[in-house]
C-alpha cells in the first residue's frame, strides 16, 4: 500500500522517513499517493503532449529544470518538503548525514520509433537514491511498467568496484538473459504500475531496473530525481568522465 502524505506539518520528520526506508528495505520500492496536485499534473501532461507533437511524436528528453517552466517540475528540485523527503530517506538508509548536493534531474518522453530503443535495457543508477513521477503513462498497449530486481548489491566501497558491477550488467549477455526472465514472466523480476501523480522511490544504485517499451503511438513520461552520488569525489571516475 502506498504511504501516507503527512497532512500536519510542511516537512517530513525522522518517523516519515524511516517508515519510508523500512517500506522500501521490504518492498523494493516505496509510493506516496497524489504528490501531485491534480491541477499540477494537468499542466505537466500538457507539456509533454506539446513537447512530443513538436519533435515529431518521436522519443526526446529534458535534463535539469532550465527548460520546464509552467509546471511543477520546474521547482520541485528545491522544494523545502521533497528536499527534506529525500535527505531523511539517505539518512535512515545509510546511517550518515545526506551530502549537500542538489538532484540531477530527467523529463523522459517514451514515444515514437525510439521507443524500443530506450526501454528493457537493465541498469544500476549512480546515485543512492531515485525519486520517480510518472507523468503520462499508456492507455492502451503495453503499461509500461517499472521492472525491478531490487536491492542486488550494496554501495561500493569504491568507484572501481561499482564499475565492475555495470560491466557485468551491461553487455549483451546480461542483458540477454534478463529480458529473457522478462518475457517469461519470472517473479524475479517485479512490476510496478505507475500512476501519474504518484511519487515512487527506490534504491535506483542498488537496484536493478528498467522500463517497458510502449506502443509507438503513446506517450509514457516519467520525471526523475537522482539524489546523492557515492562516488562523487572518486578521482578515477572523473578521469574517465574525462577521457
Amino acid at each position: 500500500m502506498p504511504v501516507s502524505m503527512p497532512q500536519s506539518a510542511p516537512l517530513f520528520s525522522s518517523p516519515d522517513a524511516a517508515a519510508i526506508v523500512g517500506q522500501i528495505d521490504r518492498d523494493g520500492y516505496a509510493a506516496i499517493g497524489d504528490f501531485v496536485s491534480p491541477e499540477d499534473l494537468a499542466t505537466a501532461q500538457d507539456f509533454v503532449r506539446r513537447e512530443v507533437a513538436a519533435n515529431g511524436g518521436n522519443y526526446l528528453d529534458f535534463k535539469g529544470a532550465d527548460r520546464l517552466d509552467g509546471t511543477f517540475l520546474r521547482s520541485l528540485s528545491s522544494d523545502p518538503a521533497f528536499v527534506a523527503l529525500c535527505r531523511g530517506i539517505y539518512e535512515q538508509s545509510t546511517g550518515r548525514p545526506a551530502p549537500d548536493v542538489g538532484f540531477y534531474q530527467v523529463l523522459r518522453c517514451l514515444s515514437g520509433r525510439l521507443a524500443r530503443a530506450n526501454s528493457l535495457t537493465f541498469h544500476y543508477d549512480s546515485y543512492a537514491l531515485t525519486a520517480l513521477i510518472p507523468i503520462i503513462m499508456p492507455d492502451h498497449g503495453t503499461p509500461g511498467d517499472l521492472l525491478i530486481i531490487p536491492n542486488t548489491r550494496r554501495v561500493r566501497s569504491s568507484y572501481a568496484g561499482n564499475l565492475v558491477d555495470k560491466i557485468l550488467l551491461d553487455n549483451a549477455l546480461s542483458q540477454h538473459v534478463l529480458r529473457m526472465l522478462y518475457a517469461r514472466q519470472s517473479p524475479l523480476i517485479r512490476h510496478i504500475r505507475l500512476v501519474p501523480g504518484t511519487l515512487y522511490l527506490f534504491y535506483g544504485y542498488r537496484t536493478i531496473h528498467t522500463n517497458e517499451e510502449c506502443d509507438e503511438d503513446a506517450i509514457r513520461s516519467t520525471a526523475l530525481f537522482h539524489f546523492a552520488d557515492p562516488h562523487a569525489a572518486s578521482g578515477l571516475k572523473r578521469l574517465l568522465r574525462q577521457n
